[in-house]
């Protein structure tokens, strides 16, 4: 065989080489451009955990916050205490924000996954070809995923912490529109109950058994129980408004009705075991851990990646007569004696100036100032448990003693007050006192009664709890 021919056999093995190779890189391009499957998440209910990683905390199962089909605007006309929960736990903006952030974090630990992709080289002048692939040294991937996978958890219980924020808000809310609601209901009685004495005392005046200032001082009276109801209806408008802020619910009729009642419920226990529960439940609490345990697994990171990396390379070497006769474009390719050759060889960089210093520096004072903040978050946990508790002791004793001795002392005062004016042994003020007495006896009980109930949801959200776990059904 001529030199010719055999540097042209030389040259067809080589692009049949060259196009095996790029086929290949490109296939191993769209493989990894893939998008990876996003977990399932199936209602309201349904959780989602980050995998398990050696020396890392286990993911807190966050609650997936897909949103379900919303019914036609407006189809609400009645809201309960667990429709508002489910209504905002499924349709809240910020928390569908927060679920969203989550789902950013853990993409995430794909990144921190990837393995560096080989690198291909190609030269005209000696028709060189090679693949080279760098080996990363001192455990960079396995640490970059146990950061990835610790950020996750931390956005975990992120999430867990704005879900428990909403809930407190919405129970809080919507104690706020039944306190409202019974004060309009109130209103509307005493007014009503108001009017029967007015009509009785009309009948009075016109027979001439009570004086006309008498009755004008009745009249002027019902002034007051108008602007009670007028006032009740301002405030009960206003909590349904609060309310259908805290839900974000277009389901919501504009007029709606809460249904409920309030009540009281047993104390919960003793103050240092619900402490207790909280420092092991409270989700800022445990994100705050959680990001000191990301900060120590950063300082690891940055110690690896001052670990200088290795690249192999494999390459193909062919040298021969010139591709093409016109001159012009000789000098872009070699020519000569027929040569084939494969090599290899290594390279890294020296470690002479960069050890990644600096960012080992930075990565150690995080793990120092995470440290504090959750030691700050440690403390306001307490802090919130024992104010929780105090305030509900209170409230308690103040309802304790409306229901014991001061609401059957106001009813009775303005019966004796109502049998003493029909029977003619008490004048009409001393009536109306009494009225106006009870009255106030009245509303102040539902607030107490509605401090109390605010106080124990207050309690259950200083302990993490679970929605309710404290508060009376």
């Amino acid at each position: 065989m001529s030199r010719r021919r055999r540097g042209a056999a030389w040259r067809r093995a080589w692009i049949v080489l060259l196009a095996a190779a790029l086929g290949g890189a490109f296939a191993a391009m769209g493989a990894v451009a893939q998008p990876a499957a996003a977990p399932a998440t199936t209602g309201s209910s349904a959780t989602t955990e980050a995998p398990a990683t050696t020396g890392a905390p286990a993911t807190t199962a966050a609650p997936a916050t897909t949103a379900a089909p919303a019914g036609a605007p407006g189809s609400i006309t009645s809201l309960t205490l667990a429709q508002a929960l489910e209504l905002a736990l499924r349709g809240n903006p910020g928390l569908r924000a927060q679920a969203a952030a989550v789902e950013s974090t853990r993409a995430g630990e794909i990144t921190a996954a990837l393995r560096p992709n080989p690198t291909f080289s190609n030269g005209t002048v000696d028709f060189t070809g090679g693949v080279g692939w760098t080996f990363e040294r001192g455990g960079k991937r396995r640490r970059r995923i146990d950061s990835a996978r610790l950020a996750t958890a931390g956005a975990e219980r992120d999430l867990l912490d704005a879900r428990r924020t909403l809930i407190e808000n919405v129970r809080t809310t919507f104690t706020s529109a039944l306190l409202a609601r019974g004060n309009l209901r109130a209103a509307k009685d005493n007014l009503e109950n108001f009017q029967q004495v007015e009509d009785l005392n009309r009948i009075r005046n016109e027979k001439g058994e009570i004086s006309g200032g008498d009755f004008l001082k009745i009249g002027l009276q019902k002034l007051q129980f108008q602007t009670d109801v007028q006032d009740a209806d301002l405030a009960y408008r206003t909590a349904r408004a609060n309310l259908r802020q805290a839900v974000f619910a277009p389901e919501l009729a504009p007029q709606f009705e809460v249904l409920g009642e309030l009540r009281t419920a047993p104390m919960p226990g003793a103050l240092a075991d619900l402490e207790q529960r909280a420092l092991a439940a409270r989700p800022d609490l445990l994100s705050a851990l959680t990001a000191v345990t990301k900060a120590e697994a950063d300082v690891k990171l940055a110690e690896a990646n001052g670990k200088v990396d290795v690249t192999a390379s494999l390459g193909w070497i062919h040298t021969g007569d010139s591709l093409v006769k016109d001159q012009h474009v000789q000098p872009f390719f070699s020519f000569g004696q027929t040569a084939n050759a494969l090599g290899t060889g290594i390279s890294f960089p020296l470690p002479i100036f960069d050890r990644n210093q600096g960012e080992i520096a930075r990565t150690r004072s995080e793990v120092v100032r995470t440290r504090a903040a959750a030691d700050t978050v440690r403390a306001q946990v307490i802090d919130d448990v024992e104010t929780a508790y105090v305030s509900l002791h209170a409230s308690r004793e103040r309802v304790d003693l409306y229901e014991r001795v001061y609401l059957k002392e106001s009813h009775d005062s303005r019966e004796i007050a109502e049998f003493a004016y029909r029977k003619g042994a008490t004048s009409i003020l001393d009536l109306l006192d009494a009225e106006r007495t009870d009255r106030a006896t009245q509303l102040a009980y539902r607030q107490a009664l509605a401090d109390y109930v605010t106080r124990l949801e207050q309690l259950a959200a200083a302990i993490g709890g679970e929605p309710g776990e404290l508060t009376p059904p």
